[in-house]
């Protein structure tokens, strides 16, 4: 499938360990009626709910049930959700295969999701379920990704939000979040400029560390460094040590014999400083021997990464030709070219004839993407640990060595080359070497801290080239997406106007208008410039807009629309019964036009007799004594009983 999709196939909702409620549904219009007060408005709360509504206002029926499941068809498989009827952020947990197989499964066959990602480590429900349905995982201007709970507010028009507004109601709202919501529905930005937003951000953050730390180096390093110039300092730190050579000669030419006693002293010293000497010597290998572990480490992490980047490329392969040969029916063996006999039965390999399961297939497929994606981002954060406690290595490592060079040349001066309190030359050329050391072990930790601000800088200017790079691109996608922008809500717009002109003649404003306009950003629909009118209208022109969207994107596969649509208000607000019929009509006859997969479902106590409800309807028409949910198990009536024609008001 190259399009999104996102639709409910069965809905279960449990009280005690007991299902009080559990339907089918199918693809294309989905009706459940009821009379007032019966329970419908409480079954569209709980589908929100498990497609990752962030909800908690539960009403009292609602409230005494334990949790919800719900088996969906997506773009890529067949998934089955179980949430615990809870606060906003109770996480919800995912099988991937049907419920039927789900509910036979242990608990190590699920996969528990937060709601909200909380590390990068982990994945968030929400980019399961994008993955799976086909939606990028978009991220709004202000660095938040845009989640399930979003995109749901756009899908689910429910009774509690004012009827002027697009979006479901939200106290703590913003027009960025609505801007990304709308623009990734309409399919306006394209795979590349999601990832491009996504490395820009990483490429920002990159290159505000490095400027942070580069300011911190800078105003920690002494006013008496003086110069900063690596080749300067090397230089200096070379005829320092040419020195030292050369004064060590200078000792070496001194020749006078020492009374015996001072001779057994100096023995002695000297083999105390041996042993301080290989002290430092043994330290010095146990940190090259961590430098070279940790440079193994790092080099089979890389080949790691490559297995499993070459592993992903071969599931997506592997999928991709598994979906190819499903739709292939073989008249001839593929192995001796000998023509297939007998009857081909449906649901069997037409070769072995052995059942098959595409669904499960499909599910498994995405579930070994999903465990590979994870390994992947954890293997290259190991990675970057590793590359940071190698350069930490390394510098612990250079200041090992300077320690040693120093001890090394003090060594030589006062034992290897006979050096002795005998004479004033002697004592000044072993304090002249004694100096010498010092120097060049402070000319090293300054060289050092040289190489640090010289690396620092590079990287800076490197990401700051990432960031101008990748800014440059994405400005370039979103020039090139306008032309999208326009075509969609040219269709968009299009087609609601249509379906307002299908309204009955009550609404003077929708009989022929001139332009519609869709604004996410400011949550609002416009008909003419004008966005308020008389309360049930402004229900029919909301209801007429979230549809048309759907109609859209049923018709366009350019969108990311997930082609899902759930409307609980389709007469609220005192929509008398002939206009609630002719909406119903209305969706009814979209749906039927459209050419893509889609799913509506909506909630009526007026349905229409004209349609066709006996294949439309989802469970029997709902009352008083037979609500939604069954707490009592009593066995529905057969008869269904004619609708309540009241104000909807569920």
């Amino acid at each position: 499938m190259s399009f999104s999709l996102l639709a409910l196939r069965r809905l279960k909702v449990f009280s005690h360990g007991r299902a009080v409620y559990d339907e089918r549904f199918h693809l294309g219009v989905n009706v459940i009626r009821g009379e007032n007060g019966s329970g419908k408005s409480t079954i569209a709360d709980f589908i929100f709910y498990v497609f990752g509504g962030e909800f908690d206002d539960w009403k009292d029926r609602a409230r005494q049930c334990d949790e919800v499941r719900a088996e969906i068809q997506t773009a890529s498989a067949t998934l089955t959700l179980r949430r615990l009827i809870g606060a906003k952020q109770e996480p919800i947990t995912v099988f991937y295969g049907r419920l039927e197989d789900a509910e036979k499964s242990p608990i190590e066959g699920w996969e528990r999701y937060p709601i909200r990602r909380q590390s990068e480590k982990q994945l968030g429900f929400s980019q399961v379920l994008f993955r799976a349905s086909g939606i990028p995982e978009a991220p709004s201007d202000e660095g938040a990704n845009v989640t399930a709970h979003q995109i749901m507010r756009l899908l689910y028009s429910d009774q509690r939000t004012p009827a002027p507004r697009l979006f479901r109601f939200e106290r703590f709202d913003t027009r960025d979040i609505r801007a990304a919501v709308g623009d990734l529905l309409l399919g306006a930005n394209s795979y590349a400029l999601y990832e491009a937003q996504v490395e820009l951000r990483t490429a920002t953050k990159l290159l505000e560390d490095r400027q942070q730390r580069l300011r911190s180096l800078l105003e920690a390093i002494p006013s008496d460094y003086g110069s900063m110039n690596t080749g300067e300092l090397g230089a200096r730190i070379a005829a320092l040590s040419t020195e030292a050579d050369r004064l060590v000669e200078q000792i070496g030419s001194l020749d006078e014999d020492e009374p015996e006693d001072a001779e057994k002293e100096f023995q002695n010293r000297r083999t105390d400083a041996v042993k301080e000497l290989r002290g430092q010597r043994t330290s010095l290998r146990r940190i090259e021997e961590q430098s070279e572990r940790l440079g193994l480490e790092i080099t089979d992490l890389d080949v790691f990464v490559d297995y499993l980047e070459e592993t992903m490329g071969k599931v997506n392969a592997a999928s991709s030709i598994a979906d190819a040969l499903g739709a292939i029916d073989f008249a001839y063996c593929p192995a001796c070219l000998e023509p297939l006999d007998g009857e081909r039965e449906s649901g069997r390999c037409v070769v072995c004839t052995k059942p098959v399961d595409p669904e499960r297939e499909s599910a498994r497929y995405l579930e070994i993407k999903l465990d590979i994606s994870l390994q992947l981002r954890e293997t290259r954060q190991i990675l970057e640990g590793k590359e940071l406690e190698l350069q930490k290595t390394g510098q612990e490592l250079r200041s090992a060595r300077q320690a040693m060079t120093k001890r090394s040349i003090a060594f030589q001066s006062e034992f290897e080359l006979a050096a002795s309190p005998r004479e004033a030359r002697l004592a000044g050329l072993n304090q002249r070497i004694g100096e010498i050391g010092q120097q060049i072990a402070y000319l090293g930790s300054v060289r050092e801290l040289a190489e640090k601000v010289a690396k620092l800088i590079a990287e800076r200017d490197d990401a700051q080239k990432s960031v101008d790079v990748v800014t440059a691109r994405i400005d370039s996608l979103r020039m090139a997406s306008g032309g999208r922008v326009t075509q969609a809500m040219g269709l968009v717009g299009a087609m609601t106007k249509e379906l307002l002109k299908r309204d009955l003649k009550r609404q003077e404003e929708f009989a022929d208008p001139r332009q519609v306009t869709v604004d996410f950003e400011d949550d609002a629909i416009l008909v003419d410039g004008k966005l308020n009118f008389a309360e049930s209208s402004n229900v029919v022109l909301k209801n007429a807009a979230i549809l048309a969207l759907l109609g859209a994107a049923a018709s366009d596969e350019k969108f990311y629309h997930p082609r899902f649509l759930l409307m609980d208000n389709v007469e609220d607000k005192g929509m008398e019964q002939v206009r609630s019929y002719n909406f119903q009509k209305m969706i009814v006859d979209l749906s039927k036009r459209v050419r893509l997969t889609h799913q509506i479902i909506f909630t009526t106590s007026m349905p229409n007799p004209a349609l066709d409800l006996e294949h439309l309807a989802i469970g029997p028409h709902y009352t008083e004594h037979y609500r939604t949910l069954n707490f009592d198990g009593r066995p529905y009536p057969d008869d269904d009983p004619e609708p309540d024609n009241e104000a909807y008001s569920d």
